[in-house]
């Protein structure tokens, strides 16, 4: 087939593609494994080999990427390339077949996780993908070299165990200045608006081997952040970030598990309906929604979330908005923390806080992956709606004489 999308089996997609012995491979790819390259280099070398990737050590040092693979990469005689927040995944073989895909060169991406892409065996497709690949690649300057990877060891050797999610290590890839799918720009600014939503009770906080995938179903929080009956959060604004926060038994923290973008909570609209109630129980005294769109959480248990002890502990005063107003005003009110967030359902973040979450936090998904939210585990507003309407139409049905 000329073009064909895939969900499935990309290592034997990327086999077949070097079976046709091509003179030139040209890949982009952010995180890459030694035994996925030696799989794909066995059958063949191509005489042009290269590669676009990161450069970041917080990805080696996560284990996402492997320094041994772009060593093995360079003895084999690939020129490799590192590109702040470069994203996607492209392989092209030479002037014909193109893969575009959401699978890194890890085993985890060939045969476990969920990828979808398409593959192309078209001359047309592969040049247009290729004539990106050159404008990337001519973008940069500086060829991977066995001292560089060696220099990287030495950096990273004394945080191989034991490593604390607070570092913050080098990037070493080179900034390119142009707008394309294939690049994120790394945020530099805060938000206007961010908070810590928090979920649980101090009565009955959650265990750090807890799933966070419980969480997020016992919870809804990749659909809505709940608050109080009588209390509507008319402080969040369209757009606001929202980081969701577990209480849990450990130090008494908050362990921050996810994100999502936040709307503007509407009355009525925005308030738990009966089905709702009937499949969270709790919600009949959490009643108001601030809803969420594009949510993301970590797939792991909580204890590989962002402590906000550890943050209140660091940032003092500038962990949230209040405290830091009433240290810049000298007014005498409260500076601690932790005492600022008792009962409160959210607290909005300071810019600084907004960052050293936001920073362990990706450094977390990198680690572990994110949730699949895909899975029908995760239901949705108007699933539930519609389990409601079957229940009672069943319930109807159920009761009717044999004369009905």
């Amino acid at each position: 087939m000329p073009f064909e999308l895939v969900d499935s089996g990309w290592s034997d997609e990327l086999d077949a593609g070097m079976r046709e012995r091509p003179e030139t491979v040209l890949i982009v790819c952010p995180f890459i494994k030694r035994r996925t390259v030696e799989r794909l280099i066995f059958a063949h070398r191509p005489n042009d080999l290269r590669v676009i990737t990161r450069f970041d050590l917080n990805a080696f040092n996560a284990g996402v990427s492997d320094l041994d693979a772009l060593d093995l990469l360079v003895q084999s005689g690939a020129k490799i390339r590192g590109v702040v927040g470069v994203h996607s995944k492209m392989y092209i073989f030479g002037d014909k077949r193109a893969i575009v895909t959401s699978a890194n060169l890890t085993e985890a991406a060939m045969f476990q996780n969920k990828e979808f892409g398409f593959v192309a065996d078209d001359p047309f497709i592969a040049a247009q993908c290729q004539s990106y690949f050159e404008r990337l690649w001519a973008s940069t300057r500086h060829d991977l070299s066995q001292a560089d990877i060696e220099q990287w060891r030495q950096i990273l050797a004394p945080y191989r165990v034991g490593t604390r999610d607070s570092l913050s290590l080098p990037d070493f890839g080179e900034t390119v200045n142009s707008t394309s799918p294939f690049v994120l720009e790394p945020p530099t600014d805060a938000p206007v608006q961010s908070f810590v939503k928090f979920f649980g009770r101090a009565d009955n906080r959650a265990s750090l081997s807890m799933g966070i995938d419980e969480e997020v179903i016992r919870s809804g929080s990749h659909w809505a952040c709940t608050y109080p009956s009588g209390k509507r959060p008319r402080q969040v604004r369209d757009g606001a970030i929202m980081f969701m926060a577990r209480m849990v038994q450990a130090r008494s923290d908050y362990i921050i598990y996810g994100r999502a973008i936040g709307r503007e909570h509407r009355p009525i609209l925005d308030d738990a309906t009966p089905a709702d109630v009937l499949a969270r129980a709790w919600k009949e005294n959490w009643p108001h929604y601030v809803r969420v769109h594009d949510p993301v959480f970590i797939n792991g248990p909580l204890s590989a979330g962002v402590s906000m002890v550890d943050m209140m502990t660091e940032l003092g005063p500038d962990s949230f908005a209040p405290t830091q107003r009433n240290l810049n005003s000298g007014s005498g009110g409260n500076l601690n923390p932790r005492r600022a967030i008792m009962r409160k359902p959210h607290m909005e973040l300071t810019p600084q806080a907004y960052k050293w979450i936001f920073d362990r936090l990706e450094k977390s998904l990198m680690r572990y992956g994110a949730l699949d939210l895909t899975n029908p585990r995760f239901d949705l507003p108007v699933e539930q709606e519609n389990a409601r309407d079957a229940v009672a139409k069943t319930a109807q049905l159920s009761v009717r004489s044999p004369e009905e």
